[in-house]
């Protein structure tokens, strides 16, 4: 009598849960599983951060027109440098970070607020030995650091990482650029 009980509140239970229980081969069809439509966009995960590089960040290339660059929608402000460097401006990214032109042509980006990352892992808050163990081309400069980008037209800067830099320095900020990038020291 206790296991016709015990079985008949399982089938009540199934059966409210929105199962079905089936008697003729003593199996229990499980619950419907929520579809992927069906599960809410709250849980939706976000895509990973872009590569920074190895020729741009977002929309934006290095070589590519200024022109084309706002053409993206990702170009908030333009702002002409005076003629120094003659043919340098500077624009802003609607996303924060910025970059150069030069005579019309994007020739760096530079980023410092985004998680964006190389595509070998370094990112703001890099230490130097993991960027040496990254870029075996890594130069250490009075200002700032540069690599070669592997196997590209570009380069690499990480500011905070110097030839004087204490122990524990980190990326502060991260530059890619080309060789006609003259606009910034």
């Amino acid at each position: 009598m206790r296991i016709n009980r015990a079985v008949m509140t399982f089938v009540t239970l199934v059966t409210a849960l929105g199962g079905t229980a089936s008697c003729s081969d003593n199996t229990v069809a499980p619950p419907a599983r929520p579809t992927v439509d069906s599960v809410a966009s709250s849980t939706a995960v976000a895509p990973p951060p872009p590569d920074f590089g190895p020729l741009g960040y977002g929309k934006i290339r290095l070589g590519m027109s200024l022109a084309d660059a706002q053409a993206t929608g990702e170009i908030a402000k333009v702002e002409d440098m005076g003629g120094d460097p003659p043919g340098c401006g500077r624009y802003t990214a609607t996303a924060g970070w910025s970059g150069f032109y030069n005579q019309g042509e994007i020739v760096a980006i530079m980023h410092n607020k985004l998680p964006a990352h190389t595509p070998e892992g370094i990112t703001v808050g890099s230490t130097l030995d993991e960027i040496r163990a990254a870029y075996p081309t890594l130069k250490l400069g009075h200002n700032w650091s540069s690599a070669d980008v592997p196997g590209q037209p570009a380069h690499y800067g990480f500011l905070g990482i110097r030839s004087e830099s204490p122990p524990g320095a980190k990326v502060t900020q991260m530059l890619l650029y080309n060789d006609r990038d003259t606009c910034h020291n």
